[in-house]
């Protein structure tokens, strides 16, 4: 292949200063880095406050970097800069200056304070594209309240239709408001850019995690907008399909979802063709019940949700996990394993997509994490920078991306206005 024909990543040339913490805003960046974006994450003296979540758990820290800063800051650069000295603020710009994008995600409010604002940002640079992910939006009556995933999920709704409906509210297992906020970060970028194509100018991107719950609610909430009914906590099941549950097998549990009307006899016949089940009156019974005409209907299969919820327990519980599912995906009827994340990151789908990478830690060795969910035809393989020890690239950053000579970036180490990794 010439290197015309080498494949580029989708965003090479992109340039990035990554000014985030902790979750949402580090994936915004994490994601354009993965795609090719030249992604320089500036960080305060101390470093992005997740490099400092120990746990009680010893494996879940690898040779001093966290899990955070192991999954979220690969393929970037680190630098450390003071921005509450005027000197660190004048190095910042010159960041700007050189970039095209700056992602934040402090809380409002302190972006003005440290002056590094959009309308700061934009004095510097007018092609700036400037994303501030928030809690609750940059404008608003609430825009100044705290936030943190856990909140907005209860805030929003998402928490109050999670859970049982005779058991308490839950969140979600992941990090469900950040990672949904930082992919919107990463998709409000690159719309900007588009947009600068066109206009030639820069914009602020206001991301409230608020505003992207509410939107993931979807027609969750267009039908309580329309009924006036509430959305209440099903579990598993789903307002408008039946079945849709997770019934346990002999040894787990598998989840079937019937939302077309078409998908109802070949789960039927599926479950009557089973070699394992006993010939027991019981089991004869439950399948009778249903080959029921009437359940080709969806609606009636809703108004018979309960029959047959205990009817498929009745029969799933027969046979193996492993030998369901494959029955049922053999007969073209949506259903999966109910799994662990053990499960999950060992599956040989999961493996043959690239979504478990190996990235080389700076200290030496390697270890394991979710890889890059885009796949782009022309990006060719995917690759990982490791994830940049606090400040290990403030030198070099000066000096190659910015043209600082030594004697000013000695100048600035010297009154801590900068810093770089230590030996």
């Amino acid at each position: 292949m010439s290197a015309a024909e080498t494949p580029t990543k989708a965003l090479d040339g992109l340039k990035v200063v990554d000014l985030t913490t902790v979750v949402s805003g580090p994936y915004a960046a994490s994601l354009l880095a993965d795609l090719g974006a030249d992604v320089i994450k500036v960080e305060p003296p101390g470093g992005d406050s997740a490099r400092g979540y120990e746990s009680t758990e010893p494996l879940y820290i690898l040779n001093g970097m966290t899990p955070h800063i192991l999954t979220l800051q690969r393929n970037k650069r680190s630098v450390v800069i003071n921005l509450r000295h005027e000197a660190g603020r004048e190095t910042f710009y010159d960041l700007v200056r050189w970039a095209d994008v700056v992602v934040d995600n402090y809380r409002p409010g302190v972006t003005e304070r440290l002056r590094v604002d959009y309308p700061s940002l934009r004095e510097v640079n007018p092609r700036i594209i400037a994303c501030s992910i928030t809690g609750y939006g940059l404008t608003g009556p609430a825009r100044d309240r705290a936030a943190l995933d856990a909140c907005i999920q209860a805030y929003s709704g998402v928490m109050g239709i999670t859970g049982e409906p005779d058991g308490e509210p839950l969140r979600a297992g992941p990090l469900y408001s950040d990672l949904c906020s930082g992919m919107a970060g990463a998709l409000g970028i690159l719309a900007a850019l588009a947009a600068r194509e066109r206009t030639g100018a820069g914009q602020q991107v206001d991301i409230s995690m608020l505003d992207v719950q509410l939107s993931m609610l979807n027609y969750t909430a267009t039908m309580h907008l329309m009924s006036g009914l509430p959305a209440e906590r099903m579990g598993n099941e789903h307002a408008l399909h039946a079945p849709y549950n997770a019934y346990r097998a002999s040894d787990g549990w598998v989840f079937v979802a019937i939302v077309l009307n078409a998908h109802w006899p070949l789960l039927v016949d599926a479950l009557g063709a089973a070699s394992y089940p006993p010939a027991l009156p019981e089991f004869e019974g439950h399948l009778a019940y249903l080959r029921s005409e009437r359940l080709n209907d969806r609606v009636q299969r809703l108004k018979e949700r309960s029959r047959i919820n205990e009817a498929l327990d009745a029969l799933l519980a027969t046979g193996p996990r492993e030998g369901w599912v494959a029955l049922l995906t053999e007969a073209g009827v949506p259903a999966a394993p109910v799994n662990s994340v053990e499960d999950a990151v060992a599956d040989p789908q999961v493996r043959s997509r690239g979504m478990i990478a190996e990235i080389a830690h700076p200290r030496g060795g390697t270890y394991r994490a979710p890889g890059n969910p885009i796949k782009l035809s022309g990006a060719g393989v995917d690759s990982f920078t490791p994830p940049p020890e606090l400040g290990a690239d403030t030198r070099g950053v000066l000096r190659d991306v910015l043209g600082y000579d030594d004697s000013r970036i000695g100048a600035l180490l010297e009154s801590e206005t900068v810093a770089e990794a230590e030996g």
